[in-house]
Order: structure tokens, then C-alpha cells, then sequence
């Protein structure tokens, strides 16, 4: 079972703090949100509401249209996994899945049948009499999921599920929590601060700031089309410049400007200016080359003082590209540029290099 999943202008005050300031959002059956923002953001506060465990203010929280402020979390046929994945260390790993199916009074044999079912599906079928204490972090992670999923809820919410993982293995299990997701067709939504694991796992990422939800969309369009600066320099790396209505203007003329051109680092490209003439360019001077291994990566500082970063594949040849040397980048796709408007503006704008 999957559910539809609505919050509807929900605030929340922690003493004398506004934690949640009217966050709305909506997610169809089977959708995998992830709530990513910075610590103090209210997106833990948001996922502890969903599952029944913070008392809200005002405003409602509907699953498939019925309001369920007033269930307490046993009643709410919501599925959790903790950061700490909280597995019982006296337990065995089949214990441990059927922990939530014992608590429902079911059956014995329907317990074992789901507890085999649950175990194969994160591909720990054959551990079934092992112990916690015995299994690798990521394996941890699969009881812990199967442990929550084992009582068919509709909604699954994971609470920084990898914050415990070294980078590998937190890589593989993105994949890995993903298509456990996709199979199942569980509505999810997931906590994190991890950039790459929300655009990796989710269908859409809901940014948080400061107890506002800033945008939600999907991973492509957020990294591409952000609604506001704050958007555009959190999700990566990100070079923002002053935009104007009349056209190109020279550098250091942006005190005309209305608008933030937004250019990601891998849109730009190290150009001979002569040659890419009639594309938006800026000049530079080199401060620093690192090899990153799919990429080099440049820093540059523009006249004005502004740092400028590129992405250049990994079979450039960075030999030219010492400190202090000039050099000129360019977009040559106009398409990659996208520009914040104003909240009030009614004319297109364009960039100011």
C-alpha cells in the first residue's frame, strides 16, 4: 500500500522559535521525496510531524486526503529509519524484522513468511539468525529497512539513514535504498543534508531554510532552473552574476543590473576570445588548478574580484593553467544560462558579464 502524502501550511513553535513557518508540499502515491537544507532548516522537525511524533501548531497533514493530526504514531502506518537504525542488540536479525509484526499480535507463521520476504528484498535473506552485532554498517541499514517495511506501511520516512556510512559504501546504498524503494512503490520521504544522496535517490527534493520551504522539484530541474540565489549556491557549485533588461554590459557595469544569471561550472568552457565572439564571455586570472579526478577544477578572479569556478574535463591539459596566467571563459550554450527574475518582473533579462 502507498499513499498520497499532503501538508498544508503547517507551523510549528519550539519555545520561542518558529520551526516551521507554513511549509506546504505534496507527494503522489510512490513518490520519494528527499528534505534537504542546513542544520536549523526545520526539515527533521517536517519528517517528525509526518510520523506523528511533533505536535503542529496549525495547518493539516493529510494521507490520501483524510487528516491525521490527531492519530497518534502507532496508527498512522508509518515506517521509520532512524539515523542510529535503533536495531535490537539481543535480537537476531529475523527478530528484529518481525519486532513490529510481534507487536501487532500476528501469527507466527505469517511473521516468518514476512520476515523472509523482507530479508530478500534488501538481500540478507540467508542472515536471518545472525546477529546485529555481527553485520557491516550498510547491512545494519537493510534490517532496519526491512524491519520498517515488514508492516506493509504506506509511508516510509528516513531520518539521515546514511550519516553513519563511510563515502563508498553511503554511495552504494543510495542505489541500492532507491531501487528497494522503486520495487516496493512506497510513497518516501528522507531526511538529509547530503546534496549528492538527495539528487541521487529522489523523484523530488524539497529545500528547506530557515522553517520555509524554498522550492520542490526535481533533481534535474532544482540544479537548473533554482527559484533564488540561496537555491542556486546550495545544490552545488554555482557562479552567479549580475543580469540586466537592455543587454550585455561590460564588466564592473553592474550596478544597472535586476536580476542573477545563474552558470554551473561545467557550462563553462576556457574560450579564445577572438573565436567565441558573439557568446557571453569573462575574463581572469587564474588563482587555482586541482585535479579532482573526473575533473579539473579552475578558480578564477575576475577584475571586479569576483571568483569564478570552471569544470574542465580530465584530458585537458592543464600545463597553461598556472596561477596568475589570463585567461577568458565563455558559455557558448545560451540555453545553460538560466536567470533569477525578479518576484515582480514582466520583461525577460539578460546577462551582464
Amino acid at each position: 500500500m502507498s499513499i498520497a502524502l499532503s501538508i498544508q501550511d503547517v507551523r510549528v513553535t519550539l519555545g520561542q522559535f518558529e520551526v516551521l513557518r507554513g511549509v506546504s508540499l505534496d507527494a503522489a502515491p510512490g513518490t520519494f521525496v528527499t528534505l534537504l537544507g542546513a542544520s536549523g532548516s526545520g526539515k527533521t522537525t517536517l519528517l517528525n510531524v509526518i510520523a506523528g511524533l511533533q505536535h503542529i501548531d496549525s495547518g493539516h497533514v493529510l494521507f490520501d486526503g483524510q487528516n491525521v493530526e490527531s492519530r497518534p504514531p502507532r496508527k498512522r502506518k508509518v515506517g521509520v529509519v532512524f539515523q542510529s537504525y535503533a536495531l535490537f542488540p539481543h535480537m537476531t536479525v529475523g527478530e528484529n524484522v518481525a519486532f513490529p509484526l510481534r507487536a501487532a499480535r500476528r501469527p507466527t507463521a505469517e511473521r516468518r513468511k514476512v520476515v523472509q520476504e523482507m530479508l530478500d528484498l534488501v538481500d540478507l535473506g540467508t542472515m536471518v539468525n545472525r546477529s546485529p552485532a555481527s553485520l557491516s554498517g550498510g547491512q545494519r541499514q537493510r534490517v532496519a529497512l526491512a524491519r520498517a517495511l515488514a508492516s506493509d506501511p504506506g509511508i516510509l520516512l528516513l531520518d539521515e539513514p546514511m550519516a553513519a556510512l563511510d563515502k563508498q559504501l553511503r554511495e552504494r546504498m543510495q542505489v541500492e535504498i532507491k531501487r528497494i524503494q522503486q520495487q516496493v512503490g512506497i510513497t518516501t520521504v528522507a531526511v538529509t543534508h547530503d546534496q549528492a544522496e538527495a539528487m541521487t535517490m529522489s523523484d523530488l527534493v524539497a529545500i528547506m531554510h530557515e522553517g520555509q520551504l524554498v522550492q520542490i522539484d526535481s533533481p534535474e530541474n532544482l540544479y537548473r532552473r533554482p527559484v533564488d540565489e540561496y537555491v542556486a549556491g546550495f545544490l552545488g557549485e554555482a557562479n552567479l552574476f549580475p543580469a540586466d533588461r537592455q543587454g550585455l554590459l561590460p564588466p564592473g557595469t553592474g550596478d544597472t543590473a535586476v536580476g542573477t544569471a545563474v552558470i554551473r561550472p561545467e557550462d563553462l568552457v576556457v574560450v579564445d576570445p577572438a573565436q567565441a565572439a558573439g557568446h557571453w564571455q569573462v575574463k581572469g586570472v587564474v588563482r587555482l588548478v586541482s585535479f579532482q579526478g573526473s575533473r579539473f577544477r579552475l578558480e578564477m578572479t575576475t577584475p571586479s574580484g569576483q571568483s569564478v569556478v570552471c569544470s574542465l574535463p580530465p584530458h585537458t591539459d592543464a600545463s597553461v593553467l598556472v596561477p596568475g596566467a589570463e585567461v577568458t571563459l565563455g558559455c557558448v550554450d545560451p540555453d545553460r544560462i538560466h536567470v533569477i527574475r525578479p518576484a515582480q518582473a514582466d520583461q525577460p533579462l539578460k546577462l551582464v558579464a
